[in-house]
């Protein structure tokens, strides 16, 4: 190691944030593990204006290294997630440019979260609360003298509220996902276990609404040699709730006497080529066809194709929303398809190698 690259280490300890050593080509000398999480694993001795899209970028970089100027530039990284960034370039030594990259998306989120949550809660709350206070008002104009209807309204504002208590709970939920769809997880799970649990767990439930759940591994997965032939890069909790709000979907909405069955296989890309290093969970019920309009907005928060049916059975509108966050922060794929009185939702995610 040369002077001016220990010198670089020797200062880079001393950051949190993402730090690298360019030349005055904007050629990258060295860069620390932050860098190379954000930037890619292969950007040292190439220009860093290959991994980093941004107009003003080379000028800074000059005017760093022969005008000795500091310049700050907002980067915004459109991968799977969008990340915020602010750029810092400044001269480190003759010839050589320092680069340090400040991660603004935990900020972001949580600002663009808090004001999501409000309009959400103030929007979906009105409707149960106005149904609350209407029966109130019924009950003390006299109807609390009348067994019959105080028990049937208590009832009744009794499963007001529980919806209310859902709506916070997932709202709540949704906002914490959201706010961490950034941080790639980095533990092993792996996935059968997590469905075999969620089939034994729902089973009552599959009771009660005349369906059974199947758990089916293909035959390609088990020829491997693979010590850990399942596992996938994850948060074990955040995966079991995707899989659990999917199969819960499958059990309320499918016909009955159905079957749901989950289907663990290799995992495929959009354009249909098969990859030995990925997974693809799915989860496939019988039941009505959902027309096309419908597909690509089901995972937006509240859509609902039937709104009336959906808060019958106890849905908010959001397990498909929240579904979405985590797999957007497994860096995995969602797809949903629907014909022939069948639904198949696919959850295709990074194998562990």
């Amino acid at each position: 190691m040369d002077d001016l690259t220990e010198r670089f280490w020797n200062m880079a300890k001393l950051l949190d944030e993402a730090s690298v050593l360019l030349d005055a080509q904007s050629k990258v000398v060295a860069a620390n593990d932050a860098a190379l999480d954000i930037l890619g694993s292969h950007i040292t001795g190439y220009p860093l204006d290959r991994f980093l899209r941004h107009p003003d970028f080379a000028d800074a970089v000059r005017r760093a290294s022969y005008e000795g100027a500091l310049t700050s530039l907002d980067y915004t990284r459109m991968d799977q997630v969008r990340r915020s960034f602010t750029l810092r370039i400044a001269p480190f030594e003759p010839g050589y440019v320092l680069l340090v990259i400040f991660d603004g998306t935990m900020d972001l989120s949580v600002e663009r979260i808090r004001s999501d949550f409000v309009a959400n809660v103030s929007h979906e709350l009105r409707s149960p609360l106005t149904a609350l206070s209407g029966f109130i008002e019924t009950l003390q104009d006299g109807a609390v003298e009348d067994e019959a209807a105080r028990m049937n309204f208590l009832s009744i504002m009794q499963g007001e509220a529980a919806r209310m208590q859902r709506l916070i709970d997932d709202l709540l939920h949704l906002s914490r996902v959201e706010a961490e769809e950034h941080r790639l997880p980095n533990a092993a799970v792996e996935l059968v276990p997590i469905l075999e649990e969620l089939a034994s767990a729902m089973r009552d439930m599959a009771d009660k609404n005349d369906k059974t759940i199947n758990v089916e591994i293909a035959p390609d997965l088990l020829s491997g040699n693979d010590d850990t032939p399942f596992a996938v890069q994850g948060v074990r909790d955040e995966l079991r709730q995707v899989f659990q709000n999917l199969v819960e979907n499958a059990i309320r909405y499918g016909a009955p006497d159905s079957a749901v069955n989950l289907r663990v296989g290799k995992g495929r890309l959009a354009s249909g080529q098969t990859r030995d290093d990925l997974l693809r969970v799915q989860v496939i019920n019988k039941g009505e066809t959902i027309a096309p309009e419908h597909l690509a907005r089901l995972t937006e928060r509240f859509y609902r194709i039937d709104k009336g049916r959906s808060r019958q059975m106890g849905g908010t509108g959001l397990g498909l929303a929240i579904v979405k966050h985590i797999v957007n922060r497994h860096r995995g794929r969602l797809r949903i398809a629907s014909a022939a009185e069948e639904t198949t939702i696919s959850v295709t995610l990074p194998r562990v190698s």
